[in-house]
Formats: C-alpha cells, sequence, structure tokens
C-alpha cells in the first residue's frame, strides 16, 4: 500500500491498515500531515480571530483574575495584540516541536507497556501507531475547523468552536464560565475515533482482549483526563 491507501485504510479495512504497519512501520507521512494540519488551524485561527477578545476572556475566567487591576488586564491585553505576529511566529514553530513531543511519549509509554505485558513490537511500531491511527482524526479535525472558520460572522470565535463535534458542544453545552466547559470541549468524536483506531491497533498486534487493548492503548489519556476532571468538577 502506499501512504495515501493506507490511511483511506484506516477507516475502511483498520485490521489490513494494522498489519501493513505492522509489516512496515513508517511515520513520516502522518507525521507530516498532523503537523501541516495544526499549524494550519492554529495560524488560521489566529489571523481571523479577535485576539483581544480571547486575550480579555481568558484572564478574566482565569483563577488569578481577582488578583489583577482593571489596568493590568487592560495591559495585558493590549500586549498580546502588539505581539500578535510573534504569536504567530511562536505557533508556526513551537506547535510542530510540542507535537512530535507529544507523540514521542507516547511511544515511549507504549514501548515499556509492550515490554510489561509481552507485546513486543519495537519503538518503530510504536511511534508509527502513534501518526498513522492520528491521521484520519486530524484530517477531519481540519474540516470542521474550516466550515467553522469559513462561515462564522464574527471575530470573537472561541478556540473551542473550533470542535463542533465536541461532547460539549452535542451533549453537555456548558457555557464559557461554568466548571467542565474547557474539559467537555476538548473531548470531541474525532478524538475517540482515533483512540479507538489505537485501541484497535493493539488489539491486532497482540490478539489480546478489547479490555487488554484499550486500557493497554489509553492509559494515559485515562489519567490525564481522569484527573482534569478530578479538579475541573470538584
Amino acid at each position: 500500500m502506499n501512504n495515501l491507501e493506507l490511511a483511506s485504510a484506516l477507516v475502511f479495512e483498520p485490521r489490513k491498515a494494522f498489519a501493513q504497519i505492522d509489516a512496515r512501520p513508517r511515520f513520516w507521512f502522518p507525521l507530516l500531515v498532523l503537523i501541516v494540519t495544526t499549524v494550519v488551524i492554529a495560524v488560521w485561527y489566529r489571523s481571523v480571530v479577535d485576539i483581544e477578545w480571547v486575550t480579555d476572556r481568558t484572564i478574566r475566567s482565569s483563577s488569578f483574575a481577582k488578583s489583577l487591576t482593571e489596568a493590568q488586564i487592560e495591559a495585558a491585553v493590549q500586549r498580546s495584540a502588539d505581539n500578535r505576529t510573534l504569536g504567530m511566529v511562536t505557533t508556526v514553530l513551537g506547535t510542530p516541536i510540542a507535537i512530535v513531543v507529544i507523540g514521542l511519549l507516547y511511544a515511549l509509554y507504549l514501548l515499556l507497556a509492550g515490554k510489561v505485558t509481552a507485546v513486543k513490537r519495537s519503538f518503530r511500531h510504536w511511534f508509527a501507531l502513534t501518526w498513522w491511527t492520528g491521521l484520519p482524526g486530524a484530517v477531519l479535525t481540519l474540516l470542521g475547523a474550516a466550515f467553522v472558520l469559513l462561515t462564522a460572522t464574527t471575530a470573537q470565535i472561541d478556540q473551542a468552536d473550533l470542535k463542533p463535534l465536541s461532547i460539549n458542544a452535542l451533549f453537555v453545552q456548558k457555557t464559557f464560565d461554568q466548571p467542565g466547559y474547557t474539559l467537555f470541549s476538548s473531548i470531541d468524536l474525532i478524538q475517540l475515533f482515533s483512540l479507538y483506531l489505537a485501541a484497535a491497533c493493539v488489539r491486532a498486534w497482540s490478539g489480546r482482549s478489547w479490555l487488554f487493548s484499550s486500557v493497554f492503548a489509553l492509559l494515559p489519556y485515562m489519567l490525564i483526563y481522569g484527573i482534569w476532571a478530578f479538579f475541573a468538577l470538584r
């Protein structure tokens, strides 16, 4: 399979795709696609959003807002507006680094988990799994964000709005000032599909149960979101 065929198989014939990744664990294509789609969304958003509105809203909703005077908040908002270009450059340069670091950490976890549970694959295998299982989600996320940005009638766009299939948008519908808003807005159906692919790939490679494969693949996410939910929903 070439890269496009493998990407299509992940959606329509995942077991065949997992076998191909196992036989030839390549990763550059999905890694580059994830980086490009994420940077495009971030730069596009920053180029059209009312940055003063976003900054003001973020500061006023933060835990340290009560310790700031109105003048300090206004000064912070103005600095954000004045440094818009710097923020754009930081996004372009910092986003790829952050993506790669997160992918490396997840692949390292999978490697260690595999050694403990006798699912024997190389680091390259787990690194390839990380990016290929995230590829369909990256493309769908770009399409969702593009739809929101192209149809927006105002520049006051919350970053959470870029995920129209989030748990918050579809089911919970919390407002910005309510506990759990950021948590539920960060989880969407596209992300859940990517996590399903990761668990399904582990199952295909290990031959073990869905329970084992799900815990194996999703344990870091369970811990992160569990801790986040504990503090966000108290």
